[in-house]
């Protein structure tokens, strides 16, 4: 069953840019976090985002990557977040303006 996000996450202010998805408890490196995006090969590979890719910002030092299967992006840790982090991604579908 789909679901926006997973208990271990909550979507909070942010000092990066509006809001942002944090963690409510430590979270190991190498845990799956869900889907972010949708890649729709009939609408000629128009992205859509899920609200966990909608809400995670932009680091040049991400805690978090996405990877893709079967046209759709994931959300995976790639080390460990604690308790109150903000998860980040490093943008790649979109250019960030400083």
């Amino acid at each position: 069953m789909y679901c926006a996000l997973p208990q271990e996450l909550c979507v909070g202010d942010s000092d990066i840019a509006g809001q942002g998805i944090f963690a409510k408890v430590d979270i190991p490196g190498g845990t799956y976090l869900g889907l972010s995006h949708i890649v729709d090969r009939d609408d000629d590979d128009k992205i859509y985002r899920t609200p966990l890719g909608g809400f995670l910002n932009h680091s040049n030092d991400p805690n978090c990557v996405k990877y893709y299967e079967d046209g759709k992006y994931f959300v995976k840790t790639i080390r460990r977040i604690n308790s109150g982090d903000e998860l980040f991604l490093k943008y790649t579908f979109y250019s960030v303006e400083s």
